[in-house]
């Protein structure tokens, strides 16, 4: 939370941890929550909140993941905290330009594939049955 508070210049009011947090409450104003069943003192409104930033919590996970796994984070390959801070940058930078891809390919290549596939279908040879004599 320093790291962040450093980097962004203000200070959380709230943050959101997984079940293996054993750390304390609250850090230097912020309060730190994890998932656990409520008291009857919440109302359903904060629980509500709760849950949802649970969630965003947790819709975060497997895109860490995939940069571990897929772009080469679970390793660094440079030198140093400026290696870290490469390497960090370099992955995400795949990642985004692959989701980019991905997307330009559905919307700009998707017509062209379709006229392929009419153009094949109209001009496609006879089909010859062989029967197998045994």
């Amino acid at each position: 939370m320093e790291q962040q508070q450093r980097l962004s210049g203000h200070v959380l009011k709230e943050v959101f941890v997984d079940r293996g947090y054993r750390g304390i409450k609250e850090v230097k104003g912020t309060v730190v929550h994890s998932p656990k069943t409520f008291s009857k003192k919440i109302t359903r409104y904060r629980q509500r909140q709760l849950r949802k930033g649970f969630s965003r919590r947790a819709a975060i996970e497997p895109k860490i993941g995939h940069l571990k796994n897929d772009h080469r984070l679970n390793r660094n390959y440079y030198k140093g905290i400026t290696g870290d801070n490469i390497n960090v940058m370099l992955a995400a930078a795949a990642m985004n330009f692959k989701r980019m891809m991905n997307i330009w390919k559905q919307h700009f290549l998707a017509p062209f594939f379709q006229l392929i596939q009419i153009f094949s279908s109209t001009l496609s040879p006879p089909k010859i049955y062989y029967s197998l004599i045994y």
